[in-house]
């Protein structure tokens, strides 16, 4: 008789082994919003950061493109260039500087490099996920519109192709794999941009990403991509690989992110994680929180339209007003 032997009991693991799409990307705003929190720019909660992605979400999901003089009109109105209070908390040293051009009719993009780029560049990587051709072009000509600076404006193309990735659960090697491809087809259309031999190290840099994937620590993080955390390129490419890993506590890559490069990283991790992992409730308590999943669920699904959603600049003006007496 031949000897019967037991199958190997399989050894139990918390993480997860694979990921299946989880509502195609509908959950990133949610992640955006919950990363801008936990970096603490606004000490109530989410900052200008998600405010912006918030403003040019309405814009796609009303017209499925961009018309950039509405997108300056809509931040204009959130600034309150019709005699009204601006609403917009704690932005940047750079977008304050666009503000305050903009307010005076000469919206000219600045020469600082930037993280806003791509903190705004995720929502265009949810709406044309389906589009890589589109959802280039679409994001350089946003980025253009703020920032004169190569490597900038590189980096939104490297966040928006990371969400769209991760809205069809790509994770790990095949995120990364996904940034270089659409990054391919990128290059050439960079052109005439400030700065543009820092593009000429970024086919390797994404290549180099490879062996770093599975990293969990921003120290590790940003160490893999050069070190250099005034870069934004290397920022953003430290966040695509805290954003990489499938882990069962989705919250600690965006916690390592914001702990690296504040609200806007934070955001930039949360979107990607966000879009991979659907609408779900996060640690960190943030006011609208059932408004921007309904708006992640418009922007992927329809319908489009946003004439019975609140007006952003109403919801940002009660919350500042309401949330904090005497802010305004």
């Amino acid at each position: 008789m031949s000897e019967v032997t037991e199958p190997p009991k399989e050894t139990a693991r918390d993480d997860a082994l694979f990921t299946v799409v989880a509502g195609e990307g509908d959950g990133f705003l949610l992640g955006l919003a919950a990363g801008d929190t936990a970096g603490g720019a606004w000490d109530l909660g989410y900052s200008a950061t998600t405010e912006q992605a918030t403003v040019i979400a309405y814009e796609l999901i009303a017209d499925g493109r961009l018309d950039l003089d509405r997108v300056v009109a809509a931040l204009l109105e959130m600034e309150g260039i019709e005699e009204e209070e601006p609403v917009f908390r704690a932005e940047s040293p750079e977008f304050r500087a666009w503000l305050d051009r903009a307010r005076t009719g000469r919206a000219l993009a600045g020469a600082e490099p930037s993280l806003d780029a791509a903190a705004r560049a995720t929502v265009l990587g949810v709406a044309f996920r389906r589009d890589p051709s589109t959802l280039v072009a679409e994001t350089i000509a946003l980025g253009r519109l703020f920032h004169e600076d190569a490597g900038t404006v590189a980096s939104s193309v490297v966040a928006a192709a990371a969400v769209a990735a991760s809205c069809y659960a790509q994770s790990g090697l095949d995120l990364v794999a996904g940034v270089g491809e659409t990054m391919e087809l990128a290059a050439g259309q960079l052109a005439g941009l400030r700065d543009p031999a820092r593009l000429e190290s970024l086919p390797d840099e994404i290549r180099a990403l490879t062996p770093h994937v599975g990293v969990t620590s921003a120290d590790a993080a940003i160490e893999a991509t050069g070190g250099d955390r005034a870069d934004p390129m290397q920022m953003v490419l430290a966040g695509v690989l805290l954003a990489a890993p499938v882990a069962p506590r989705h919250h600690v890559a965006i916690s390592e992110a914001a702990g690296l490069g504040g609200s806007r990283l934070g955001a930039i991790v949360g979107a990607v994680v966000g879009a991979r992992v659907g609408i779900r409730a996060w640690p960190w308590a943030f006011a609208n929180d059932t408004w921007f999943a309904e708006i992640g669920r418009r922007l992927v699904r329809g319908p489009n339209e946003t004439r019975d959603l609140p007006i952003p600049y109403a919801v940002e003006q009660h919350l500042m007003s309401g949330g904090r007496p005497g802010f305004h």
